[in-house]
């Protein structure tokens, strides 16, 4: 996915290099074109010659780098695992994870989920929330995609790198003469020097970050849902380094790798899995949302309103769940994560799906 919270919160996440990361396409598409005669991947028409479509020139590519004998990047299959992941971009960057961080479901869950708030959180003036109103994986969503992928990792993981894009010349994580647009990431202590991070996939239970996590009497409400979201929702964070690529199978992988894409699933538009999403909540707190005065449901929602985001959060994790000592409910964990795997399971609106974007 990405995941950031700010100083003081133990959460973060995020991004790649622009859309240089699927260069797959280009080079598997050059080697297949110069033996297409030879290739029975053509003979059969499963890739034909003058295939438009890009998503299906994009998978031929990766079976003619297979069928073709390209080198594709070894992990030591000792250690090698598989894992699906989610990440959230702007969709000018690449499908690639490179310098980003991803999650699992219940990971990705807990940072979409714990943005929702952020209207009333960006309004408070709070020095802390600063990373929360620039994350460009977050404050800019009419451009935001998310990207459902296989990696493969070397499973002996390390330390989780914060990464994000610069932002004013900050990552808001010490690294303050980053470059506007790029990728940074940092595997220091929280509110600690910058720290380069090593070639090793990172890790973060969210889950141990949160367990012990109590609301406060001083908090406001928007910091007690979300740290009851990553109690409820934990999860696993990772962060997969450029030092550590594989690259993507074009050519040999380099000596001590740790991380490749085994499979590109689905990209789809970020407005569109939340539409879906929000819709499922306002089923379950219909006559909360109905008793909203500046907002209504569907089409009408006002996503700023207090009320709404109020009724979310109750829904979600239960009515008191935003006060100190309440006690966590709400929608089951299973209910949420099948909400969020709506739009990659189909393609059709009247199923909840999501079409499809070009990776």
């Amino acid at each position: 996915q990405a995941h950031t919270a700010v100083l003081a919160s133990p959460e973060k996440r995020l991004l790649t290099q622009p859309r240089t990361a699927l260069t797959v396409e280009t080079a598997a598409t050059k080697t297949f074109t110069r033996v297409r005669e030879k290739s029975s991947l053509t003979r059969s028409g499963l890739c034909p010659l003058q295939a438009t479509d890009r998503m299906r020139r994009f998978h031929c590519a990766f079976m003619a780098v297979s069928f073709l004998g390209v080198s594709v990047a070894q992990i030591s299959p000792r250690y090698a695992k598989n894992v699906t992941v989610f990440h959230v971009n702007p969709v000018e960057y690449g499908v690639a994870p490179i310098n980003m961080n991803t999650a699992d479901i219940r990971g990705d869950i807990y940072f979409d989920l714990r943005s929702k708030a952020m209207p009333i959180e960006c309004r408070s003036k709070d020095p802390h929330s600063a990373w929360d109103c620039d994350n460009a994986e977050v404050a800019n969503n009419s451009a935001l995609v998310i990207t459902k992928l296989v990696l493969e990792i070397d499973s002996r993981v390390g330390i989780y790198g914060r990464c994000n894009v610069c932002v004013n010349g900050t990552d808001h994580f010490g690294n303050n003469s980053c470059t506007n647009g790029v990728y940074d990431c940092d595997c220091g202590e929280y509110n600690g020097p910058p720290k380069v991070c090593s070639a090793v996939v990172g890790m973060e239970n969210v889950s141990r970050l949160w367990e012990n996590y109590k609301c406060s009497a001083s908090e406001p409400k928007w910091e007690c849902w979300r740290g009851n979201t990553g109690k409820k929702m934990g999860g696993l964070w990772y962060s997969t380094i450029d030092s550590g690529y594989c690259g993507d199978g074009s050519e040999p992988a380099p000596p001590g790798c740790q991380w490749r894409v085994a499979e590109f699933v689905k990209r789809v538009n970020k407005s569109c899995s939340d539409n879906v999403i929000y819709g499922e909540v306002e089923s379950v707190g219909s006559s909360c949302f109905n008793s909203c005065q500046d907002s209504g449901v569907g089409n009408e929602r006002n996503l700023s309103s207090t009320c709404w985001i109020s009724c979310f959060y109750d829904s979600v994790l239960g009515a008191d769940a935003g006060s100190p000592g309440g006690v966590i409910g709400g929608m089951t964990v299973d209910s949420l994560i099948a909400a969020f795997e709506l739009p990659f399971a189909s393609s059709e609106p009247e199923k909840k799906g999501c079409p499809p974007l070009d990776p």
